[in-house]
């Protein structure tokens, strides 16, 4: 494990996520500050609450990192304080659902029901993806519930049907941090060679296989034999199926934001998704502030479903 994983940092670029993050909640609870409903705030790979942004010089992960690394280099950037801001935003959820896969983490999250002993927070060790899957099927227990999810994964592991089950319960906003350049397109590799396993975990993340055949162009050489290469325009049409994919699962959704690091190189993108369109000027706004994403005609429409 990476040094600067072990002691809890973050880049710098985790704040214009975690911005982009508390600006929603805010324009979330004033929207809903006259509604009975009980809202609930639920954080996938929710990280240890706080960490510490590290500086641009000396420690900044590498663009040459093997998979495990890159992983766990991503993982920094969200533990940089979803928990707590949305613990301490506006005012504030009637229920906290966080979810990590590391004991360690998990433990330092228990520390956060001493800080906010009035909160109701619910602290889950495991995988994620299992843990919301079940949370959003008893969602038709609770008619009066509604929700945001801020969905900040480690790499490609976010599972599509955890975020088809979260649209299903028609009830809960998601923020997704989707890794693209960070992660998922270092994953498809340029000869087509990609491990099993690696096609089983991006199969997954997209609920399809359609990424293959939009990621991967085949040439004919003078031989006649054919050749199979990665597409320039991979990353863009990638973005495109999971955007649309996600505008037709939940209804309504706005172009996403993009995140570079101090380089200016991409790191992955902010996207929202609502069954509900009252948040579309709001996400829509928020989203505007960060860099501008065109993407390709076969992804998102202009205009959201009514």
């Amino acid at each position: 494990m990476r040094k600067s994983h072990v002691q809890n940092t973050v880049g710098p670029w985790a704040r214009k996520k975690l911005g982009a993050l508390e600006r929603y909640l805010e324009a979330y609870h004033r929207v809903m500050q006259n509604q009975r409903f009980k809202l609930i705030y639920i954080d996938a790979f929710a990280g240890a609450g706080r960490a510490r942004v590290r500086t641009q010089h000396g420690n900044a992960p590498s663009l040459d990192l093997l998979i495990d690394d890159e992983q766990a280099a991503a993982e920094e950037q969200f533990i940089a304080g979803s928990p707590v801001r949305a613990l301490a935003t506006g005012r504030g959820f009637d229920h906290y659902f966080f979810f990590d896969a590391d004991p360690r983490r998990a433990a330092q999250l228990e520390r956060l029901k001493r800080e906010y002993p009035g909160k109701d927070i619910h602290i889950e060790t495991g995988d994620a993806n299992t843990g919301v899957q079940k949370l959003a099927a008893h969602f038709h227990k609770r008619p009066y519930a509604r929700g945001v999810a801020f969905l900040d994964p480690y790499g490609p592991h976010l599972h599509w049907k955890t975020v088809e089950a979260l649209a299903a319960t028609r009830k809960v906003d998601v923020i997704i941090n989707f890794p693209l350049a960070m992660a998922i397109n270092r994953l498809v590799k340029r000869d087509g060679d990609i491990p099993e396993k690696q096609v089983i975990l991006l199969d997954a993340c997209f609920g399809t296989h359609e990424w293959h055949a939009l990621a991967y162009e085949t040439e004919g050489d003078l031989f006649g034999v054919d050749t199979v290469r990665k597409s320039e325009a991979a990353a863009e049409r990638l973005l495109g199926l999971y955007h649309e994919r996600l505008r037709q699962a939940f209804g309504h959704s706005v172009p996403p934001s993009l995140v570079t690091n101090t380089r200016g190189n991409p790191l992955y993108f902010l996207l929202w998704a609502s069954a509900n369109k009252t948040g579309i000027p709001i996400a829509k706004h928020i989203m505007e502030m960060g860099d501008r994403v065109a993407l390709p005609r076969s992804g998102l429409s202009p205009e959201p479903r009514g």
